[in-house]
């Protein structure tokens, strides 16, 4: 094996360590490091991680790698490493001649930005398309690279605009839980179509596209978009926080489905997502040890679709009244939650 070891500098903080290991190590590939998360080669700060995370200045890096490297600091075919990479980056969940439905893991990015292509990392759309050997798949709708769970592609542009469609609609029901700071109470009581009790949260939001980032207002303002989002607590760890507040497990449905939306929402009425840096506080979330060290990745998974009863739409037809479900991947052991919360 060849160690190479690493101290994050300055000029790294804001990578994650696929990218800062490839920035630093000539020849090095994101599919080499990801294999190498897999086989737990990789050490920060003397601690074995599984998966990509934020680095800061200080932090040391140790990457073992095995002895392929060629003459001129290359590395050998990457075949398999993609294959595997692939593997870890999703699984299907469900899967016809219409859609895909697949579970995505957390810190994969969905689709192409400019930051993805600087940091030499693949899509989740591209190695979908290549693993499938289907070209025409499409997205329906985005996930945060930091949010893992499920998702849908179409394989046709006719069948993504029947998805967004029916999403708009209100026919597919997109459910994410999460765990956040203290116990919400805000909102109105409703009732949803498959008959649950949540609350209702509505405000506005602006939209930061350089910042990549969002705000929440009470009132609407000049540019303003509506959001509308329902929560439920599922369970509540009385405690658990730093300062002995309670820490609650969320089911969360969104109305509208806008950049950012859950994480600025809650943040916005008092109840940030544990390990989330943009709208909560980080040195709130250091104080969690996640199974990777400080949690330094929002806790929110997309862990339900459910289709209504009188979808119509074709193809889709066959998946009325169907739901699709994952268990969150939190990167945290709770404790034993004090009570279930069905109702008010």
């Amino acid at each position: 094996m060849i160690h190479h070891q690493i101290v994050i500098t300055d000029q790294l903080v804001t990578k994650r360590v696929i990218p800062a290991l490839t920035g630093s190590v000539p020849g090095l590939k994101s599919a080499q490091v990801y294999k190498a998360l897999r086989r737990k080669d990789v050490r920060l700060n003397g601690r074995r991680i599984q998966a990509d995370q934020a680095v800061f200045a200080g932090d040391i890096l140790d990457v073992y790698l095995p002895e392929q490297a060629n003459p001129e600091g290359q590395w050998g075919d990457s075949s398999e490493a993609v294959s595997s990479e692939s593997k870890s980056a999703y699984h299907v969940v469900y899967q016809d001649d219409a859609l895909l439905i697949l579970n995505k893991m957390a810190g994969i990015v969905v689709h192409g930005t400019a930051k993805a292509q600087e940091d030499d990392e693949g899509t989740l759309i591209d190695k979908v398309r290549s693993d499938q050997k289907d070209p025409g798949l499409v997205l329906c709708h985005r996930l945060d690279r930091n949010t893992g769970g499920l998702i849908i592609l179409a394989r046709t542009r006719d069948i993504q605009n029947v998805v967004v469609e029916l999403m708009q609609l209100g026919k597919i029901a997109k459910r994410y839980r999460c765990l956040v700071r203290g116990e919400p109470q805000a909102g109105q009581k409703i009732r949803t179509s498959d008959g649950l009790e949540f609350y209702q949260i509505e405000a506005f939001l602006e939209k930061q596209a350089r910042q990549n980032e969002v705000y929440i207002h009470d009132e609407k303002r000049p540019g303003d978009v509506p959001v509308i989002t329902r929560y439920r607590i599922l369970h509540r760890f009385p405690g658990f926080g730093p300062e002995g507040e309670t820490v609650c497990e969320l089911e969360v449905e969104l109305v509208t489905g806008r950049t950012h939306q859950i994480r600025a929402h809650l943040a916005h009425i008092g109840h940030p997502l544990l390990g989330d840096g943009k709208y909560g506080r980080n040195s709130y979330n250091r104080f969690f040890k996640g199974r990777q060290g400080p949690l330094n990745r929002q806790q929110l998974f997309a862990c339900q679709l459910v289709f209504s009863p009188d979808i119509r739409a074709g193809r889709l037809a066959r998946l009325a009244g169907k739901a699709f479900q994952v268990k969150p991947a939190y990167d945290l052991d709770l404790p034993g939650p004090e009570t279930r919360l069905q109702g008010f």
